[in-house]
Protein backbone atom coordinates (compact mmCIF):
# COMPACT_ATOMS: atom_id res chain seq x y z
CA UNK A 1 0.00 0.00 0.00
CA UNK A 2 1.32 3.02 -1.11
CA UNK A 3 2.07 5.81 1.78
CA UNK A 4 -0.47 7.95 -0.14
CA UNK A 5 -3.74 5.94 0.91
CA UNK A 6 -2.74 5.69 4.28
CA UNK A 7 -5.02 7.81 6.04
CA UNK A 8 -3.52 10.33 8.66
CA UNK A 9 -3.57 9.13 12.05
CA UNK A 10 -4.80 11.65 15.01
CA UNK A 11 -1.74 12.24 16.62
CA UNK A 12 -0.83 13.12 12.51
CA UNK A 13 -4.03 15.49 12.21
CA UNK A 14 -3.25 16.99 15.48
CA UNK A 15 0.60 18.09 14.29
CA UNK A 16 -0.84 19.03 10.89
CA UNK A 17 -3.36 21.48 12.31
CA UNK A 18 -0.72 23.31 14.14
CA UNK A 19 1.44 23.77 11.53
CA UNK A 20 -0.97 24.10 9.47
CA UNK A 21 -2.21 27.49 11.63
CA UNK A 22 1.10 28.65 11.79
CA UNK A 23 1.64 28.51 8.24
CA UNK A 24 -1.62 30.43 7.15
CA UNK A 25 -0.81 33.44 9.92
CA UNK A 26 2.48 33.88 7.71
CA UNK A 27 0.78 33.88 4.34
CA UNK A 28 -1.73 35.78 5.34
CA UNK A 29 0.55 38.91 5.87
CA UNK A 30 2.73 38.18 3.22
CA UNK A 31 -0.10 37.84 0.58
CA UNK A 32 -1.84 41.15 1.79
CA UNK A 33 1.99 42.48 1.30
CA UNK A 34 1.60 41.38 -1.80
CA UNK A 35 -1.43 42.55 -3.13
CA UNK A 36 -1.09 45.75 -1.43
CA UNK A 37 2.21 45.96 -3.99
CA UNK A 38 4.60 46.88 -0.66
CA UNK A 39 8.08 46.69 -0.77
CA UNK A 40 9.80 44.03 0.72
CA UNK A 41 13.31 42.43 1.02
CA UNK A 42 11.81 38.71 -0.74
CA UNK A 43 8.22 37.78 -1.80
CA UNK A 44 5.80 35.10 -0.96
CA UNK A 45 7.45 31.78 -2.17
CA UNK A 46 6.89 27.87 -3.03
CA UNK A 47 9.17 25.01 -3.65
CA UNK A 48 5.92 22.46 -3.79
CA UNK A 49 5.93 19.04 -4.73
CA UNK A 50 2.79 18.06 -3.09
CA UNK A 51 -0.10 17.90 -6.42
CA UNK A 52 -4.05 17.12 -6.38
CA UNK A 53 -3.50 16.57 -10.41
CA UNK A 54 -1.51 14.14 -11.56
CA UNK A 55 0.82 15.64 -13.69
CA UNK A 56 4.27 15.13 -12.22
CA UNK A 57 3.16 12.20 -9.67
CA UNK A 58 4.85 8.75 -9.70
CA UNK A 59 1.88 6.40 -10.69
CA UNK A 60 3.06 4.14 -8.39
CA UNK A 61 1.73 6.33 -5.35
CA UNK A 62 -1.44 7.51 -7.23
CA UNK A 63 -4.66 5.43 -5.38
CA UNK A 64 -6.58 3.67 -8.46
CA UNK A 65 -10.28 4.72 -6.52
CA UNK A 66 -9.03 8.62 -7.05
CA UNK A 67 -11.71 9.23 -9.04
CA UNK A 68 -14.66 7.23 -7.25
CA UNK A 69 -14.60 7.69 -3.51
CA UNK A 70 -13.92 10.86 -1.87
CA UNK A 71 -12.63 9.99 0.89
CA UNK A 72 -9.45 7.94 -1.58
CA UNK A 73 -9.10 11.76 -2.98
CA UNK A 74 -9.30 13.38 0.92
CA UNK A 75 -6.35 11.02 1.89
CA UNK A 76 -4.17 11.23 -0.85
CA UNK A 77 -4.40 14.79 -0.91
CA UNK A 78 -4.27 15.29 3.19
CA UNK A 79 -1.16 12.57 3.31
CA UNK A 80 0.88 14.63 0.67
CA UNK A 81 0.51 17.81 2.43
CA UNK A 82 1.02 17.03 5.46
CA UNK A 83 4.58 16.08 4.30
CA UNK A 84 5.29 18.91 2.54
CA UNK A 85 4.36 21.13 4.99
CA UNK A 86 6.87 18.98 7.71
CA UNK A 87 9.74 18.90 5.04
CA UNK A 88 9.81 22.65 4.40
CA UNK A 89 8.44 25.84 5.82
CA UNK A 90 7.63 27.47 2.34
CA UNK A 91 4.92 29.93 1.50
CA UNK A 92 2.29 27.15 0.74
CA UNK A 93 -1.00 26.74 2.42
CA UNK A 94 -2.64 23.24 1.73
CA UNK A 95 -6.25 23.44 0.67
CA UNK A 96 -8.44 20.34 -0.59
CA UNK A 97 -9.14 20.54 -4.34
CA UNK A 98 -12.20 18.25 -6.01
CA UNK A 99 -10.39 18.02 -9.13
CA UNK A 100 -11.80 15.87 -11.94
CA UNK A 101 -9.36 17.68 -14.51
CA UNK A 102 -9.88 20.43 -16.67
CA UNK A 103 -12.94 19.42 -18.20
CA UNK A 104 -15.86 19.66 -15.62
CA UNK A 105 -17.55 22.66 -17.24
CA UNK A 106 -17.30 20.96 -20.99
CA UNK A 107 -18.86 17.88 -19.61
CA UNK A 108 -21.70 19.56 -18.11
CA UNK A 109 -22.10 21.04 -21.84
CA UNK A 110 -22.06 18.03 -23.81
CA UNK A 111 -18.66 16.65 -23.83
CA UNK A 112 -17.53 13.00 -23.28
CA UNK A 113 -14.73 12.30 -20.44
CA UNK A 114 -12.04 10.24 -20.40
CA UNK A 115 -10.64 8.26 -17.10
CA UNK A 116 -7.50 6.73 -18.30
CA UNK A 117 -6.03 4.60 -15.51
CA UNK A 118 -3.77 6.96 -12.96
CA UNK A 119 -4.27 9.50 -15.34
CA UNK A 120 -6.42 12.88 -15.04
CA UNK A 121 -9.59 13.34 -16.46
CA UNK A 122 -9.52 14.63 -20.32
CA UNK A 123 -11.93 15.73 -23.21
CA UNK A 124 -12.70 13.10 -25.98
CA UNK A 125 -10.38 14.19 -28.47
CA UNK A 126 -12.97 13.32 -31.45
CA UNK A 127 -16.09 14.35 -30.42
CA UNK A 128 -17.36 17.75 -30.67
CA UNK A 129 -20.76 18.45 -29.03
CA UNK A 130 -20.95 22.00 -30.93
CA UNK A 131 -20.35 22.36 -34.71
CA UNK A 132 -22.59 24.96 -36.23
CA UNK A 133 -23.70 28.19 -34.83
CA UNK A 134 -27.26 26.40 -34.51
CA UNK A 135 -25.88 24.39 -32.70
CA UNK A 136 -24.57 27.26 -30.31
CA UNK A 137 -28.89 28.72 -29.74
CA UNK A 138 -29.69 25.36 -29.02
CA UNK A 139 -27.56 24.95 -25.86
CA UNK A 140 -28.45 25.36 -22.58
CA UNK A 141 -26.79 26.73 -19.38
CA UNK A 142 -26.06 23.46 -17.36
CA UNK A 143 -27.85 22.43 -13.97
CA UNK A 144 -24.79 21.83 -11.11
CA UNK A 145 -26.75 19.29 -9.67
CA UNK A 146 -27.52 16.84 -12.84
CA UNK A 147 -24.70 17.87 -15.71
CA UNK A 148 -22.07 16.42 -15.98
CA UNK A 149 -19.60 15.87 -13.54
CA UNK A 150 -20.57 18.69 -11.68
CA UNK A 151 -23.27 16.50 -9.26
CA UNK A 152 -19.69 14.15 -8.71
CA UNK A 153 -17.74 17.46 -7.48
CA UNK A 154 -20.73 19.09 -5.17
CA UNK A 155 -20.54 15.35 -3.70
CA UNK A 156 -17.05 15.35 -3.28
CA UNK A 157 -16.99 19.25 -1.78
CA UNK A 158 -19.44 18.39 0.32
CA UNK A 159 -17.60 15.11 2.03
CA UNK A 160 -14.01 16.86 1.63
CA UNK A 161 -15.64 19.77 3.87
CA UNK A 162 -17.59 17.35 6.22
CA UNK A 163 -14.68 14.71 6.91
CA UNK A 164 -11.04 17.58 7.13
CA UNK A 165 -10.33 20.55 8.88
CA UNK A 166 -8.49 21.85 5.93
CA UNK A 167 -10.26 24.27 3.61
CA UNK A 168 -11.81 23.28 0.81
CA UNK A 169 -11.47 24.99 -2.39
CA UNK A 170 -13.32 25.06 -6.22
CA UNK A 171 -12.60 22.71 -8.40
CA UNK A 172 -10.47 23.58 -11.43
CA UNK A 173 -11.97 26.18 -13.51
CA UNK A 174 -11.84 26.30 -17.46
CA UNK A 175 -12.82 30.14 -18.85
CA UNK A 176 -14.44 30.55 -21.70
CA UNK A 177 -12.13 30.54 -24.22
CA UNK A 178 -10.74 27.02 -22.89
CA UNK A 179 -14.22 25.20 -22.72
CA UNK A 180 -15.60 26.83 -26.18
CA UNK A 181 -12.11 25.19 -27.63
CA UNK A 182 -13.20 21.74 -25.89
CA UNK A 183 -16.83 22.06 -27.28
CA UNK A 184 -15.45 23.16 -30.84
CA UNK A 185 -11.74 22.62 -31.46
CA UNK A 186 -9.44 25.08 -32.14
CA UNK A 187 -10.08 25.52 -35.86
CA UNK A 188 -13.87 25.04 -35.69
CA UNK A 189 -14.24 27.97 -32.86
CA UNK A 190 -11.86 30.68 -34.85
CA UNK A 191 -13.93 30.08 -38.29
CA UNK A 192 -17.02 30.65 -36.02
CA UNK A 193 -15.77 34.04 -34.85
CA UNK A 194 -14.60 35.04 -38.45
CA UNK A 195 -17.75 34.27 -40.16
CA UNK A 196 -20.56 34.07 -37.16
CA UNK A 197 -18.84 36.72 -34.42
CA UNK A 198 -22.64 37.17 -32.85
CA UNK A 199 -22.92 33.49 -32.55
CA UNK A 200 -19.57 33.47 -31.12
CA UNK A 201 -20.27 35.74 -28.95
CA UNK A 202 -23.18 34.39 -27.49
CA UNK A 203 -21.49 30.44 -26.78
CA UNK A 204 -18.47 32.66 -25.12
CA UNK A 205 -21.54 34.81 -23.23
CA UNK A 206 -23.26 31.23 -22.28
CA UNK A 207 -20.15 29.41 -20.80
CA UNK A 208 -19.48 32.81 -18.85
CA UNK A 209 -22.70 32.42 -17.04
CA UNK A 210 -22.68 28.84 -16.45
CA UNK A 211 -19.44 29.44 -14.95
CA UNK A 212 -20.84 32.16 -12.55
CA UNK A 213 -23.29 30.11 -11.65
CA UNK A 214 -21.16 27.26 -11.01
CA UNK A 215 -18.60 28.71 -8.63
CA UNK A 216 -21.58 30.03 -6.59
CA UNK A 217 -22.67 26.86 -6.05
CA UNK A 218 -19.68 25.08 -5.07
CA UNK A 219 -18.94 28.66 -2.78
CA UNK A 220 -22.39 27.77 -1.35
CA UNK A 221 -21.80 23.86 -0.48
CA UNK A 222 -18.13 24.97 1.10
CA UNK A 223 -19.25 28.10 2.69
CA UNK A 224 -17.06 30.50 0.76
CA UNK A 225 -17.85 34.05 0.16
CA UNK A 226 -18.46 35.15 -3.27
CA UNK A 227 -15.24 37.69 -2.50
CA UNK A 228 -13.10 34.90 -1.16
CA UNK A 229 -11.12 32.52 -2.79
CA UNK A 230 -8.79 30.32 -0.73
CA UNK A 231 -6.33 29.42 -3.67
CA UNK A 232 -6.03 29.49 -7.45
CA UNK A 233 -3.84 26.39 -8.62
CA UNK A 234 -2.32 26.19 -4.74
CA UNK A 235 -1.12 30.01 -4.17
CA UNK A 236 -2.92 30.92 -1.51
CA UNK A 237 -5.28 34.17 -2.41
CA UNK A 238 -7.56 34.51 0.38
CA UNK A 239 -9.81 37.67 0.72
CA UNK A 240 -7.72 39.17 -2.26
CA UNK A 241 -9.64 37.45 -4.96
CA UNK A 242 -12.60 36.13 -5.19
CA UNK A 243 -12.78 33.56 -8.22
CA UNK A 244 -9.82 32.19 -10.42
CA UNK A 245 -10.37 30.27 -13.98
CA UNK A 246 -7.43 29.39 -16.44
CA UNK A 247 -6.96 30.48 -19.99
CA UNK A 248 -4.73 28.41 -21.52
CA UNK A 249 -5.51 28.60 -24.97
CA UNK A 250 -4.83 32.72 -25.02
CA UNK A 251 -1.87 31.53 -25.38
CA UNK A 252 -2.48 30.94 -29.06
CA UNK A 253 -4.36 33.74 -29.60
CA UNK A 254 -3.83 37.00 -31.54
CA UNK A 255 -4.40 40.11 -29.45
CA UNK A 256 -6.83 40.95 -31.50
CA UNK A 257 -8.96 38.28 -31.82
CA UNK A 258 -8.83 37.75 -28.03
CA UNK A 259 -9.75 41.25 -27.14
CA UNK A 260 -12.52 40.83 -28.90
CA UNK A 261 -14.23 37.71 -28.13
CA UNK A 262 -12.30 37.05 -24.95
CA UNK A 263 -12.10 40.17 -22.91
CA UNK A 264 -15.65 41.15 -22.43
CA UNK A 265 -16.63 37.47 -21.35
CA UNK A 266 -13.40 36.98 -18.45
CA UNK A 267 -14.55 40.56 -17.06
CA UNK A 268 -18.31 39.55 -16.60
CA UNK A 269 -16.75 36.45 -14.66
CA UNK A 270 -14.24 38.00 -12.61
CA UNK A 271 -16.77 41.12 -11.56
CA UNK A 272 -19.19 39.01 -10.66
CA UNK A 273 -17.22 37.35 -7.78
CA UNK A 274 -15.27 41.25 -7.17
CA UNK A 275 -12.05 40.74 -8.79
CA UNK A 276 -9.87 37.55 -9.35
CA UNK A 277 -7.20 35.65 -10.72
CA UNK A 278 -6.53 34.03 -14.35
CA UNK A 279 -4.08 31.45 -15.06
CA UNK A 280 -2.51 30.63 -18.37
CA UNK A 281 1.14 29.14 -19.49
CA UNK A 282 3.24 30.24 -21.84
CA UNK A 283 4.36 33.45 -23.10
CA UNK A 284 1.81 36.08 -21.82
CA UNK A 285 4.02 39.31 -23.59
CA UNK A 286 1.76 39.56 -26.64
CA UNK A 287 -1.81 39.82 -24.00
CA UNK A 288 -0.37 41.80 -21.50
CA UNK A 289 -2.35 45.15 -22.72
CA UNK A 290 -5.53 42.97 -22.80
CA UNK A 291 -5.18 42.15 -19.17
CA UNK A 292 -4.58 45.13 -18.28
CA UNK A 293 -7.74 46.02 -19.59
CA UNK A 294 -9.31 42.95 -18.39
CA UNK A 295 -12.31 44.24 -15.76
CA UNK A 296 -11.72 42.99 -11.92
CA UNK A 297 -8.27 40.85 -12.45
CA UNK A 298 -6.09 41.55 -9.49
CA UNK A 299 -3.93 38.31 -10.17
CA UNK A 300 -2.40 36.34 -12.95
CA UNK A 301 -0.81 33.34 -12.69
CA UNK A 302 1.65 32.63 -15.29
CA UNK A 303 3.81 29.18 -16.13
CA UNK A 304 6.29 31.10 -17.95
CA UNK A 305 7.89 27.67 -18.96
CA UNK A 306 11.56 29.18 -18.06
CA UNK A 307 11.03 31.85 -21.26
CA UNK A 308 12.00 34.81 -18.78
CA UNK A 309 12.31 37.84 -21.39
CA UNK A 310 8.20 37.74 -21.50
CA UNK A 311 8.08 37.49 -18.07
CA UNK A 312 9.92 40.56 -17.00
CA UNK A 313 8.43 42.34 -19.45
CA UNK A 314 4.81 41.84 -18.52
CA UNK A 315 5.81 42.28 -14.49
CA UNK A 316 6.71 45.44 -15.59
CA UNK A 317 3.60 46.67 -17.38
CA UNK A 318 1.51 44.96 -14.64
CA UNK A 319 3.87 46.37 -11.35
CA UNK A 320 1.17 48.34 -9.04
CA UNK A 321 -1.96 47.52 -10.93
CA UNK A 322 -1.01 43.66 -10.93
CA UNK A 323 -0.10 40.87 -8.68
CA UNK A 324 2.20 38.63 -10.84
CA UNK A 325 2.37 34.70 -9.59
CA UNK A 326 5.04 33.47 -11.47
CA UNK A 327 5.11 30.06 -11.26
CA UNK A 328 6.96 27.26 -13.15
CA UNK A 329 8.23 23.85 -13.09
CA UNK A 330 12.01 24.08 -10.71
CA UNK A 331 14.83 24.17 -14.01
CA UNK A 332 17.83 21.84 -13.32
CA UNK A 333 19.87 24.80 -13.31
CA UNK A 334 18.02 26.70 -10.65
CA UNK A 335 20.47 28.86 -9.26
CA UNK A 336 21.13 30.85 -12.67
CA UNK A 337 17.17 30.85 -12.93
CA UNK A 338 16.54 32.68 -10.12
CA UNK A 339 19.36 34.22 -9.31
CA UNK A 340 18.57 36.26 -12.93
CA UNK A 341 14.68 36.41 -12.30
CA UNK A 342 15.67 38.21 -9.26
CA UNK A 343 18.26 40.87 -10.56
CA UNK A 344 15.44 41.89 -13.17
CA UNK A 345 12.29 41.70 -11.02
CA UNK A 346 11.11 43.55 -8.46
CA UNK A 347 9.29 41.48 -5.33
CA UNK A 348 6.81 43.82 -4.87
CA UNK A 349 3.13 42.42 -5.79
CA UNK A 350 5.11 39.00 -6.62
CA UNK A 351 4.46 35.61 -5.22
CA UNK A 352 6.80 32.42 -6.63
CA UNK A 353 5.61 28.92 -7.11
CA UNK A 354 8.19 26.57 -8.06
CA UNK A 355 6.81 23.23 -8.63
CA UNK A 356 9.49 21.08 -7.87
CA UNK A 357 8.70 17.39 -9.31
CA UNK A 358 9.80 14.49 -11.69
CA UNK A 359 8.52 15.63 -14.45
CA UNK A 360 11.33 17.97 -14.08
CA UNK A 361 13.82 15.21 -15.01
CA UNK A 362 11.67 14.20 -18.10
CA UNK A 363 11.72 17.88 -19.32
CA UNK A 364 15.36 17.98 -18.57
CA UNK A 365 17.65 15.71 -19.88
CA UNK A 366 16.53 12.73 -19.02
CA UNK A 367 16.99 12.49 -15.30
CA UNK A 368 14.00 11.00 -14.08
CA UNK A 369 15.57 8.62 -11.16
CA UNK A 370 18.04 11.13 -9.87
CA UNK A 371 15.29 13.82 -8.91
CA UNK A 372 12.91 11.24 -7.76
CA UNK A 373 15.65 10.05 -5.07
CA UNK A 374 16.79 13.60 -4.44
CA UNK A 375 13.09 14.98 -4.27
CA UNK A 376 13.13 16.04 -0.48
CA UNK A 377 16.36 17.38 -0.03
CA UNK A 378 16.03 19.13 -3.86
CA UNK A 379 13.27 20.93 -2.58
CA UNK A 380 14.96 21.98 0.24
CA UNK A 381 17.76 23.02 -1.06
CA UNK A 382 15.84 25.44 -3.92
CA UNK A 383 13.99 26.89 -0.70
CA UNK A 384 17.09 27.86 0.50
CA UNK A 385 18.34 29.12 -2.28
CA UNK A 386 15.33 30.96 -3.12
CA UNK A 387 15.30 32.70 0.90
CA UNK A 388 18.98 33.61 0.81
CA UNK A 389 18.70 35.68 -2.48
CA UNK A 390 19.01 39.31 -2.65
CA UNK A 391 16.18 40.61 -4.81
CA UNK A 392 16.22 43.87 -7.12
CA UNK A 393 13.99 46.83 -5.72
Amino acid sequence: MPWTTKPLTAAESEDFKRLFQTRLSKVEQKTADAFAFRKVDSPPSMVNSSFYHFFGIDPDLIPLDYFDTPAAMTTFQERAYYEQVKAIDDDFVPCLVPWFGCVVMASAFGCRVQIPPRMDPTADPVFYPVKTPEDVRRLRIPDPERDGLMPKVLEFLERMKLHSFLPVGITDCQGPLTTANQLMGYDSLIYLMADHPTAAHELMDKIAEAIIAWVKKQKEVIGEPLRHCFTDQQVFMGTHAGVWFSDDDASLMSPEMYRRFVVPHNSRILKAFGGGCIHFCGNALHQADNLMNTEGLVAFNNYNLWNLRPLVEVKKKFDGRIVLFACDYTPIDYKEYFREIASLVSPRGLIIDSQYSPVVGLLRGGQYSAIRRDLASGREAVFDFLSGLLWKN
